[in-house]
Formats: C-alpha cells, sequence, structure tokens
C-alpha cells in the first residue's frame, strides 16, 4: 500500500517541478529572444518548453532516480483529453489547442486554452524524456554477488 501512494506522490512532485520550473526558466529567458506576432510567441513557448524541460527532467532524473519522473506524461494527457473534449463544441479545436485558431493576435480563448492545456503537455512530455534519456545515461550500479 505505501509503494502506489509513495509513486503518486513522486508523480506529483515530478509534475510540479515540470510545470513550474520550466516556466522559472521560460520567463528569465523570455525577453532575451524578441517576438513580434501570435506564431512567434507560441513557436517561442513551445521550444522553450522542450529545452528546458527536457534539461530540468534529466537533472532530476540524475538527482532523485525515481521512475515517477518517466511517466508524468500520462496525467498531463489526461488533462490534454479533458481540454479537448470540453472544447470539441467548437469549431476550431485543434486551432484553440495550438494558439493560433484565429487571425486576431493574442485572442483569449484561443491563447488560453493553448496555455491550459497543450503547454503542460509538451513540458510533460519533455519532461519525461528527459528523465528517460538521463536513465539510460546514468544506470544504476549493479550490486555485485
Amino acid at each position: 500500500m505505501l509503494r502506489p501512494l509513495k509513486f503518486c506522490a513522486f508523480l506529483l512532485i515530478n509534475l510540479a517541478v515540470a510545470l513550474i520550473g520550466t516556466a522559472i526558466l521560460d520567463t528569465a529567458v523570455w525577453r532575451i529572444i524578441p517576438s513580434h506576432s501570435l506564431s512567434a510567441i507560441v513557436w517561442k513557448e513551445i521550444v522553450f518548453s522542450i529545452c528546458f524541460a527536457v534539461l530540468i527532467g534529466f537533472a532530476m532524473w540524475r538527482t532523485w532516480q525515481n521512475f515517477a519522473a518517466m511517466w508524468i506524461w500520462i496525467p498531463a494527457a489526461i488533462w490534454f483529453a479533458f481540454g479537448y473534449v470540453t472544447l470539441a463544441g467548437s469549431n476550431n479545436v485543434w486551432g484553440q489547442l495550438s494558439g493560433l485558431g484565429s487571425r486576431s493576435v493574442l485572442a483569449p480563448p484561443d491563447v488560453r486554452s493553448f496555455f491550459s492545456f497543450t503547454v503542460p503537455l509538451i513540458r510533460a512530455i519533455s519532461y519525461s524524456a528527459g528523465a528517460y534519456i538521463s536513465s539510460l545515461v546514468y544506470r544504476a550500479p549493479m550490486a555485485s554477488t
């Protein structure tokens, strides 16, 4: 009973680190590269989220070596599916989830959906990938018998 509870706790901790840690690094670097259009803002967010989440996932696996880090993409995928189902009645679901659904600059529903559902999915998948790569690079030493 204790083992699944510990896994769930580490899953939530890793998910928080993936989302909040990436946001902190993203915000720190955001002003260095200017963006003058909606598509530039969306692409900048995607690239920064992928790069920083992979680095954080790689470092966190090396620090904790907990398998929950490789599975945080599942709650994020469930959250993304919830967002898809929520927006399913609208005309342009994928446009809203991509942030580029309307032609206006930073239309609130599109950007809100993008940052609420798509960005957490991107960060969680990237974090999990970084943890997986780190698990391949830094294997636990085998105990000799």
